[in-house]
């Protein structure tokens, strides 16, 4: 059988879904900001671009396999009780923000239902991308080049957020945030092999971020503590993966 293009090219890709991306919901922002549409907005634009690209990204994966499992697409089945608990950081990641902050009591109905409605496209769509796409692509490469790669690449689209920060720490801060972010979601993919759990925790950060109050002197506080809670949480995902990896080798 005759390789696809992107059997042959895996790499470049994966450049392509994630820059693609990153571009239409960049010109959806810009085009709402031009037209000076409000807060709201603008993120409706951007869910609208995600919902785009979530369709175009379903297409592809069904094309390929439309039960979606090569892409992680898994039910999730009752287990035994470690198996619950390999997930249990990242809803303690996912309410740190509005624990530590609150949440916003002032926002109305229609600005609850566009949070919900753009964070869902969101995380659906991005680890459609990163965690289904990009990884069923980098599969001939292994799964270390996978897990830097994504981590790296991931990180970097995320960046374009930090530089609106008011210092070098506070910037720092989030570059490392969005690196952390991706490498403990790309080890989680390898490990767990599951993406279904991904797309939740994706969601629910994302929403609980946006209705959290924002406090601007504690930011950088939140961050760090983020970026702590990431670091703990990948090193022990790394040693779960090296101790996966490590008995597959001896049972060949």
């Amino acid at each position: 059988m005759k390789n696809t293009a992107a059997q042959r090219h895996p790499l470049f890709y994966s450049l392509v879904w994630g820059v693609v991306l990153t571009l239409m919901v960049s010109i959806a922002a810009a085009v709402a900001t031009i037209q000076e549409f409000g807060d709201m907005g603008i993120r409706n634009a951007q869910a609208c671009a995600f919902l785009v690209m979530g369709i175009i990204v379903t297409i592809y994966m069904k094309r390929k396999d439309s039960s979606l499992v090569s892409f992680g697409f898994r039910k999730l089945e009752a287990g035994p009780s470690r198996a619950v608990l390999f997930y249990i950081p990242l809803l303690i990641i996912a309410v740190a923000q509005p624990l530590m902050n609150g949440i916003n009591v002032e926002l109305g109905a229609p600005e609850i239902i566009s949070i919900v409605i753009m964070t869902l496209l969101v995380g659906y769509t991005e680890e459609a991308i990163f965690r289904g796409v990009i990884w069923n692509l980098l599969k001939s490469k292994g799964p270390v080049f996978y897990i830097v790669f994504s981590s790296i690449f991931f990180g970097v689209l995320h960046m374009a957020n930090a530089f609106g920060g008011n210092d070098i720490i506070h910037t720092i801060l989030q570059v490392i945030n969005a690196l952390l972010l991706g490498c403990v979601l790309a080890l989680l993919m390898e490990t767990g092999r599951n993406i279904v759990p991904l797309i939740a925790f994706h969601f629910i950060y994302d929403a609980l971020a946006m209705v959290s109050n924002e406090n601007l002197e504690h930011e950088v506080l939140i961050v760090s503590i983020l970026n702590i809670l990431y670091l703990l949480y990948g090193i022990y995902l790394l040693m779960v993966f090296s101790r996966k990896h490590r008995n597959h080798s001896l049972t060949l």
